[in-house]
């Protein structure tokens, strides 16, 4: 009898298992809603420390109450390396904003930049890694010594119906600085992801009846080929092409060579987009040879920025993702003008502006706040 108990416990435990696993992965399936609509809310360049500045961390707050995204995705230097120079920085840091996501229920994808484990020695990109899985709704992961770099990966969102993958995102780790050759600069994409993501779109492609499955890919760096997309001027400077839109506010600062990924891009004809951060004062989106170049700017305030600092937002409908919708929400977009301690508090952390006119700023904030109070 002891025996015939101790198997049925067993067998419920197995089976509880078998329905926890079951659950959790259904919770982190990618899916379009009901109305076929996918919703990504991609962030940019925190780039911070301990203690992460407060305005940075309401922003993000403020955006996701906007947007009610079905995925947030960080585009790289979610972090700044060369200020959390501990493993312990490094996870108060990445946790100040992966605690926010996870309060909100939203799932989470995430590349790394040249920024994240730029001069810290102990929190290598795989141990951040370790840190953004402890989180379920963290939906990346790393691929080990498979590939170079780490966390090179991608996701397949699945129908309204649930019968197919319908869109699909690829994630790739775009490097640090320069590891290959002698050119310097920025890191590259390498050969071995290249093949990997040609590999990945041809098994997608047959799963689909052999035609692509059109995608988004996700990267810090941009890729070389901005260059060629951009008008060059008489003066040696560049602008955006006619058509583009959002604003070319710094040079692009891209890898000095390439080992061939937009030539892959084109070749499998599924990626519609690529999209970096990276550069944090643009914004711009320019078609290059049938593919959107994108850029985020960036969210933190620890780093430089601009009047573009915030988030951009993507809109995928699954019965047309060509036609895929685009567009940035900057910190004016989120704070009306009529929000005197928002633009106040702008001005604070606005880099731009001298000691005096920050002074002018606190005191002005603490009156608008002060305002804000009796208004009510």
């Amino acid at each position: 009898m002891s025996v015939i108990i101790s198997l049925l416990l067993w067998l419920t435990l197995v089976f509880s298992s078998f329905a926890f696993n079951v659950s959790a992965k259904e919770k982190n399936q990618l899916q379009f809603n009901k109305d076929g609509k996918f919703t990504i809310l991609n962030f940019s360049d925190i780039q911070d420390k301990i203690p992460t500045k407060q305005i940075t961390l309401d922003l993000i707050k403020d955006t996701l109450d906007r947007v009610n995204p079905d995925l947030v995705v960080l585009t790289g230097d979610n972090i700044a390396g060369h200020r959390t120079k501990t493993k312990l920085m490094s996870e108060l840091a990445i946790r100040k904003y992966m605690d926010i996501f996870e309060d909100y229920g939203v799932n989470v994808a995430m590349v790394f930049g040249n920024h994240d484990d730029d001069g810290n020695n102990e929190a290598t990109k795989e141990y951040q890694m370790e840190i953004y899985e402890s989180y379920d709704n963290f939906v990346g992961y790393d691929e080990g010594d498979a590939l170079s770099y780490c966390g090179t990966y991608n996701l397949p969102i699945i129908s309204s119906d649930g019968k197919k993958v319908a869109f699909n995102i690829w994630m790739t780790d775009s490097g640090t600085y320069n590891d290959e050759n002698d050119l310097g600069g920025y890191g590259c994409v390498h050969k071995d992801q290249i093949e990997w993501y040609k590999k990945t779109s041809d098994e997608l492609k047959k799963e689909n009846g052999g035609n692509p499955v059109y995608s988004i890919n996700f990267q810090h760096i941009v890729v070389p080929e901005i260059w060629d997309a951009l008008v060059k001027n008489e003066d040696g400077t560049y602008s955006l092409p006619e058509g583009a839109a959002g604003e070319l506010n710094e040079d692009p600062c891209p890898p000095k060579y390439t080992n061939g990924q937009f030539d892959a891009f084109i070749e499998q004809g599924d990626v519609l987009a690529t999209v970096s951060g990276h550069d944090h004062v643009n914004n711009y989106v320019v078609n290059y040879k049938g593919i959107q170049i994108i850029n985020t700017p960036g969210v933190g305030f620890r780093s430089y920025h601009n009047h573009c600092v915030g988030s951009r937002v993507f809109v995928i409908d699954e019965n047309d993702p060509i036609a895929f919708e685009t567009y940035c929400l900057s910190y004016s977009d989120i704070y009306p003008e009529t929000d005197k301690a928002a633009q106040y508090r702008y001005e604070i952390h606005n880099e731009d502006n001298d000691t005096l006119a920050v002074i002018t700023a606190v005191f002005n904030y603490i009156f608008a706040l002060i305002e804000g109070i009796f208004v009510k």
